[in-house]
């Protein structure tokens, strides 16, 4: 499949998602590319390489950010390049990052700390050093995280760095 430039609903999707997360700004730095399959998958490509891709038509191009449908998804590398907020963010301590990166769901004992967000909205797992690990969906808001047991689930791990080692599709986790 070659690769096109995103359509004007796909690009308001893309938009809307990293204006949300507070990297609007990306667009003015990289070109989006989509490659149609069974998913529209969006690499981002430098702006160089961008205007040679049409002469090249290389199988794969740039950093896979995401993939686009009615939702902009997240690959795990987009939002590693992308999320320069703490907007819907989670960290954790030594032991909730190894856990979590074994596949498991983050508990209310290991959260170090959280921005603001409700119940049952998509998070990014963080360590101390601000790497994404992965992303989970909360089953409390952040703020009930104070009043919950330790060894209660607050994370749902959805999917994380570990995936790729443990040989799992990543996309179908949510």
């Amino acid at each position: 499949m070659a690769f096109r430039q995103p359509n004007t609903k796909e690009l308001k999707v893309i938009r809307k998602a990293l204006s949300y997360y507070g990297s609007g700004d990306f667009l003015s730095h990289y070109a989006l590319l989509v490659k149609e399959g069974e998913k529209k998958e969006v690499y981002a490509v430098s702006k160089e390489l961008y205007g040679v891709i049409g002469e090249l038509n290389p199988h794969y191009a740039g950093v896979k950010i995401g993939e686009v449908g009615r939702r902009f998804r997240f690959s795990l590398e987009g939002t590693f390049w992308l999320l320069r907020n703490s907007r819907n963010r989670v960290w954790v301590n030594e032991r909730g990052e190894m856990l979590f990166l074994y596949g498991r769901d983050i508990f209310a004992g290991s959260v170090e700390r959280a921005s603001e967000f409700g119940e049952n909205s998509i998070v990014f797992v963080c360590n101390r050093f601000d790497d994404v690990l992965g992303i989970g969906r909360s089953r409390h808001s952040s703020d009930a995280l104070s009043n919950l047991p330790e060894d209660k689930v607050f994370v749902e791990n959805l999917v994380d760095r570990g995936e790729y080692l443990r040989h799992q599709k990543t996309y179908l986790s949510f």
